[in-house]
């Protein structure tokens, strides 16, 4: 499970691992772009503003791609990371929503790249998003 750990940092905490913790750049892992895309535009904005830190050569670096990635993840409802953080580490990951549709946590699947399948992705998509929407629906008071 993911929370946000301010406008421009996701904390990470693994379910596998109850001591690991760590901060990362929302734009720059499946899980983090699948907050920014269901967060207010002026929180996007001031994370653009700030700038955007590469960690490779497909980091989404550039605002215009991240906002059309974010607007992408919005239609589709998963995100997926293929390379843009860490070399080799693939992510599809969807939000958790409250009841105003603001993120507060989510769902994510990582693989090494030797295991990512392109052709695979929108059944993996679908079960991912599906997830964090059965998730979202037993919170109560939605």
């Amino acid at each position: 499970m993911h929370g946000r750990g301010g406008p421009r940092r996701l904390r990470q905490r693994r379910t596998d691992l109850p001591r690991h913790r760590r901060n990362l750049p929302l734009h720059s892992t499946a899980v983090g772009r699948a907050v920014l895309a269901y967060l207010p535009k002026q929180n996007v904005d001031e994370l653009i503003a700030r700038g955007l830190e590469e960690f490779g050569d497909a980091t989404p670096a550039d605002p215009d791609e991240l906002r059309a990635e974010l607007q992408r993840i919005h239609t589709d409802g998963y995100s997926v990371n293929h390379n843009q953080f860490r070399p080799g580490v693939c992510a599809i990951a969807a939000p958790v929503l409250d009841e105003e549709g603001t993120p507060l946590a989510t769902v994510a699947v990582s693989m090494p790249e030797s295991r990512y399948d392109e052709a695979r992705l929108p059944e993996w998509g679908r079960m991912v998003a599906d997830t964090a929407a059965e998730i979202t629906g037993r919170r109560p008071g939605t």
